[in-house]
This record gives structure tokens, sequence and C-alpha cells, in this order.
């Protein structure tokens, strides 16, 4: 008997470890760079490039994530039956790399119709990763000979779980500074370049792929087993319809006069833990929002870290970074200290990690109603807002009409009033100065105004008070009000400012900070001809002395009006005037300008998106890792394409919920379509724990049968089969199930 080990272990020590797999490491490494880099910043493109709302961008990524898990299944019957895993691997890979290069390219502004294009390559790109899905870490394994190499072949699940790893947290850190520290093409960001970078690595995928040809191992297509359950099942079906005076214990029986009873036992093993499946896609739903909803919500938040910013998208890389800090931990300390306790068992594990998705949620519900407060306030269809601005260095009283009700307001001097929610039509309005000693100064003749003023639906104007020719007077702006809160998060700042009879060289405004500079250009001249306003742009938070610019161009640095602070998410009009106009403000530290904030700034700091973050993916790691392990040790062998497929469906049908939700439109607000996905899960959970107590485990026996060639060896390698007998493990003498766990299927997790 002891000789008998010997040699095999002497022929075990002969199987070098295969080179191809390198390649494929290396190639797994590069696609998922390529996936996880494009992924984090599609959010922001489809809202801010495609101009899509954030309900339809929702819907667009989530459409796309659907279709990324719908394709497995045909890459899976591609491999299995017609091609082979490398040529389906290699083609799919070409066809993967051509629509990165075509988003990259349609990103470009006025090259191709870019939203039809934008979308034809996500397309592609889905077909692509998707029918490669299945194939790369399987043909992997078929490198290995075994059972002498199964050592070495976990090691190279842990490896390829790595380069997963690896490729998915540098892409999400890299790919937002592409974006918006980068412009290019007229942009302040580089969409082109941060869909560019991981189109090259798809490129560099492949390549390398396919420079490892000579050295892999090549397996002949033996048929999908996909295939052969659905035709098992519709022929069972048919049967039962037409034979229904046959009595048979199961209606799968009725396929017993075509097909084996082995392949039948089998699918009746299947169907008992897919039925554990129908709760599943809702944890998907919550879980895929981390790269949508969660990123928008990172948008209006503070990003500010000491000198740097953190970028909305690039919050996504707390997840894969806690995955490879918890997995560890929860294998190594957590679920053997429950082992001993006779605590969370499998099934139990999974609806825990459920709820804690739903808690995750609660979470981010909380976070979005303190975040309520700082959103802008945007008037309602056919209302408009007048944001009146004080100049003078006295107070006023302002009356108008609307909805048949006068209303009175006092402005203080050198400040301002939002008035909101106004009817869109013509607005009778009656102004009259404060008697005041500063008023005095201003020699007005005439301290009234009366005129109409006219805004636009769901828009807001400002409103200037000054004097002129001796006259009390107010202007409407012709350009709008910055009310939106940057995509990017970044402060908004418009100015308006005075035109300067006495200063004829009179020009552009110019921000500096450092090295710093930023121009904002004069646009339209109000019909009065006495304000004008410039561009609204997007620009860094932080403080900025201003000055006034030559017609020219070239500044002037001797002309300094004054300092102005931002901060990220705000959106600001800056009034700039000169002390002649209004000599209270020679007495004034910023004396010339006027800063109105018309949307407060994000005073919740980003960071406090990492417990949610951190919930959830402990979530992931309970219920994502354990399910995939349950999923195979529950099946049997020939079967677990099967599950692998399946399972990967669920996260389809995941997607598919909140496409549902999002297109439904019918929440008004964020936090409670949050707190709805909470509520849904807990009541997906208490389905899972009911349809959970009336499973029963199987217990995994091994056995060996010789039946596979490997390449053009002809040697023959053994393959484990697994026969099933039920035992009870519910309770809490319950062992965790014994047998091999399919690494192949479980490490290449979704992120």
């Amino acid at each position: 008997m002891s000789s008998n080990n010997d040699a095999e272990i002497a022929h075990a020590q002969k199987h070098k470890y295969p080179v191809a797999v390198f390649f494929i490491v290396v190639n797994e490494f590069c696609e998922r760079f390529s996936y996880y880099g494009m992924k984090t910043v599609l959010t922001l493109y489809l809202r801010d490039v495609l101009l899509f709302d954030e309900n339809d961008s929702t819907v667009w990524y989530h459409l796309f994530s659907m279709l990324c898990y719908f394709t497995p299944v045909f890459g899976a019957i591609l491999a299995d039956t017609y091609l082979g895993k490398f040529k389906t691997i290699l083609y799919l890979s070409c066809l993967y790399a051509c629509g990165n290069v075509l988003l990259s390219v349609a990103s470009i502004p006025n090259t191709l119709p870019q939203k039809e294009f934008s979308l034809l390559g996500l397309f592609i790109i889905a077909l692509g990763t998707g029918g490669i899905k299945p194939c790369v870490s399987a043909f992997g394994g078929d490198q290995f000979i075994r059972p002498q190499q199964d050592k070495q072949l976990e090691q190279f699940f842990s490896v390829f779980y790595v380069a997963i790893n690896a490729g998915s947290l540098i892409s999400t850190f890299v790919t937002p500074i592409l974006r918006e520290d980068v412009q290019c093409f007229g942009s302040n960001s580089c969409f082109p370049l941060a869909f560019g970078v991981p189109a090259l690595l798809m490129i560099i995928a492949v390549v390398v792929f396919f420079g490892g040809r000579g050295c892999y191992k090549m397996r002949e297509t033996a048929g999908n087993v996909m295939v052969e359950v659905v035709k098992c099942m519709a022929h069972a079906v048919v049967r039962k319809i037409e034979h229904r005076e046959e009595k048979h214990e199961h209606w799968l029986d009725f396929a017993g006069d075509k097909f084996d009873r082995q392949l039948i036992q089998d699918i009746k093993q299947v169907l008992r833990v897919l039925l554990l499946y129908v709760p599943i896609p809702v944890f998907w739903a919550l879980f895929d929002q981390q790269g949508s909803r969660w990123t928008f919500q990172a948008t209006r938040m503070d990003g500010t870290l000491g000198v740097t910013t953190i970028k909305p998208d690039q919050l996504q890389i707390v997840n894969p970074l806690l995955i490879l800090a918890l997995v560890p931990v929860f294998e190594s300390v957590i679920y053997p200290c429950f082992k001993k306790c006779g605590l969370l068992t499998p099934l139990q594990r999974i609806g825990t990690g459920g709820l804690l998705a739903g808690f995750a949620f609660v979470v981010s519900g909380i976070v979005e109603l303190y975040l309520e407060p700082t959103y802008p306030s945007i008037p309602d269809a056919g209302m408009t807002q007048l944001n009146f601005i004080n100049t003078l260095p006295c107070p006023l009283n302002i009356s108008y009409i609307n909805n048949n009700q006068v209303k009175w307001i006092e402005i203080n001097a050198t400040s301002y009033s939002f008035e909101r929610n106004l009817n869109n039509q013509s607005i009778d309005i009656t102004a009259q100065l404060i008697s005041s000693p500063a008023c005095q100064q201003m020699n007005l003749t005439i301290p009234t105004w009366t005129g109409r003023i006219k805004g636009a639906s769901t828009k807001a104007f400002s409103v200037i008070v000054t004097g002129h020719n001796s006259k009390l007077d107010l202007m409407r702006m012709e350009n709008e009000e910055p009310l939106d809160k940057s995509s990017t998060g970044q402060p908004r700042v418009g100015f308006v400012f005075r035109q300067d009879d006495q200063v004829p060289n009179q020009g552009n405004i110019t921000l500096k900070a450092g090295e710093r500079i930023v121009s904002f250009t004069r646009k339209l001249i109000a019909s009065s001809s006495l304000f004008i306003q410039t561009d609204v742009r997007e620009i860094d938070a932080g403080t900025y002395d201003v000055f006034m610019a030559l017609r020219n161009g070239d500044v002037v640095m001797e002309n300094l009006i004054g300092n102005i602070t931002v901060v990220q998410g705000g959106s600001y009009t800056i009034v700039a005037q000169q002390s002649h106009f209004n000599p209270q403000l020679m007495n004034l530290n910023n004396n010339l300008l006027l800063p109105i904030e018309v949307t407060p700034p994000s005073s919740v700091h980003m960071l406090w998106l990492v417990p949610q973050y951190f919930v959830m993916t402990v979530a992931e790691v309970m219920f994502s890792v354990t399910g995939l392990q349950f999923s195979f040790t529950q099946a049997p062998a020939s079967m677990q394409s099967v599950m692998q497929a399946t399972w990967l469906l669920t996260i389809a049908f995941g997607n598919l919920i909140v496409i549902i939700v999002a297109e439904a439109k019918g929440i008004p607000r964020q936090s409670m379509e949050f707190f709805l996905f909470a509520g849904l899960m807990a009541l997906d959970m208490l389905l899972f724990f009911y349809l959970a107590a009336n499973y029963t485990y199987v217990k995994v026996e091994e056995k060996t049968k010789v039946n596979e060639k490997v390449g053009d060896e002809g040697k023959e390698t053994k393959v484990p089969d697994h026969s099933l007998s039920p035992i009870k493990l519910g309770t809490e003498n319950s062992k965790t199930p014994t047998g091999t766990e399919n690494k192949g299927f479980s490490d290449d997790t979704p992120m």
C-alpha cells in the first residue's frame, strides 16, 4: 500500500506548474482592469456627456450590467458545444476590445453620433465580457492534471483572484483621475482617455492570451449540459401533458423514456437548490447600485480631504479593498468561531448577508436625509424664481403680486432674498428705499421703482437693485442662475459686474489662487447695459483673489477687487461693482464683491459613505462567496455549469429590478427609494429563511472516474464525481458539507 503512495507522490512530482497559466492570469488582470475601469466612470458619462438624467442613466447602467450577466449562458454553450474555450475567449475578446475602442472614439466630441455609438459600444462590450466570463477561469483549470496537481490548482485560483481584485483596485483608482484631472478636446474632463486606457488594456489582454497559444492544453468540445437540461425538462413537460394517465413520483420522471436516469436525478437535485435562488436577485438589485445610485449620491457630497479631493466615482474602490481585507478574516477567524458555537450554517450566512445588504441601504437612506437640505430648490413646472440682490448701502422694501396675493419683503443693505415658486408670468413689482444716513450719500432723487419682471419656467434669475441717473433701478439679468449642483461636485461660479464709465478698458474677471488662474469671459449684456454677466464655470474649491482684467485679456495685478471662498458643491453668483457707485463699500474688507450663495455647498463629507460600503462588503462576503460555495457543494459535478449560469442570471434579474423601479419614477425622493429597497430586502430574506428551513442539505462524497482526455497528449485524467446522500443540516449539530470547492466559479465574484 505504501509503495503505491510513494509511486503516486513521485508521479505528482514529475508534473511541472503549467507555463500557460501565466498568460491566463495576465489576461484576466488586463480584462478586469478594462471592465471595472470603464464601468467606474460609466454612470457619470451617461449623465454628463450623453445627457441622460439620473434616472435614465441608472436605467442604462443597469441594462448594461444585466446584459453582461445574461450573455455568459450563450458563451458557455458556444465554448462547450461549438468552438471550445480557447477560440471562444479569443474571438469574444477581440469583439470586446472593438467595443472598448468604439466607446472611447464615440466619447470624443464631433466624431461619431455620440449617443448611438456609445450605446452600441456598450452592447458589444457586454457581449464580449459576458461571453468570456464562464470560460477564462475554467480554461485555466484545464491546464492542470487532476488530481495530481490539485494543490497547484488551488494556488492558481488564489493568484487568479488576486489578479481580478488588483485589476479592479488599480482601475477604480486611476480612471476617475483620467476623467476629471485631464482636460481634452475642449472639455473640462477627458472621458476619451478614461475609456481609452481600458481599451488599451483589453487589446493587451488579447495579445497576451493569443501569445500563449502554443502552451495551452485544449479540450475537445463535448456538448453543453445546459442544453441537455433544457431538453430533458421540456420533454418531461410535453410528456406530462400528453400522457396524463401515467403516474410518476416527480414530473421529471416523465422524461425517463428518453433521458438517462442519472441526468434526471441530477436535475432534481439542481431544482431543489434553485428554489433557494428565487429571492437572490433582490440582493444584486441592492449590491449593483454601488456603481449607480451611490455614485450619484457621492457627487452631492464634499470630497475634500486635506490638499486632495476624492472623486465621486473613485469611492467605489472601498469595496475591492475591503473584500481583500475581510475574506481572510471571515474564513480564518469569524466563521471558525461561529462554527464552534454551532451557528451560521451556509444558509444562515446567506440570509444574514442579505439582511446586512438591507441595513446598508438603511444607512444610505439616513445619509440621504442629511443631504437633502443641501440640494438645490428647483422651481416646479410653470413656476419661476427671482433672486433680489440689493447692492445699495441702505435697506429697501419690495412688494409684488403673485397668485392674486400681495407679498412684502424687506432686504437689508448689500444683501439678498430669494423668492421661490412664483407664477411664470409678468409680475408687478414695487420697490421703495428705507431712509437711512447711508442712503443720503447715494443722492437718489427718486427712491422708488415700479415695473414688471418676468421669469421662465423651472429657472431662476437675478434681479439687481442699484441706482442709475439718481433713480432707484431694478433690472433682471438675461441669463439664468446656476441652481443645479455640478455633476463633478465642484463649485459653480458666475460673476455679475457693473460697467464702469470711469474705467474704459474694464474687461473680464480673473481669479488667482497660487499657480491656478481662472478667467471668466463676458456674456450677454443686460438690456439696461449697466450690468454684465460672465459665463458660469466649475472651479476647484478654495479661496481666490479676484482681479478685474483689461479688455485685451492682460491681468492688472493692482486692480484687486477682493477675494472669495467657494466650497465644494455650492453654486455662487458674485456681484462685483466699483466703490464710487456705493460709498459704503469703501468700509468693507472685500469692498467690491457681494457673494450670493445660490445653492448651498455640499456640507456632508463623502467619507460618511464608507459605513454603507463597509456593511455592503460584509454582506457580499457572507452572501455571495458563501452562496457560490453552497451551490457547488450541493449540486452534482455534472451540473456545476448549470449552477454557474443560473447564479449569473440572478445578477441579471437583480439589475432588472433596479430598472423597473427607476423607470416607474413614482418615488419623489431618493431617500425613500433607498428605504424601499431596504424594506424589500427584509421581506425577501423572510422568504429565503422560510425556503431554507425546508431545505435538506446533501453530503457530497467523492469518487473518481476516468472519462476525460487532455489536449493532444491522449492522457487520461481522474475527475471527481459526486454521489449525493441526503442528511439534515439545519440544526445546531449540523456540519458543513464536505467536498471539493469549485473555485473556478467562486473566485470571479462581482465586485
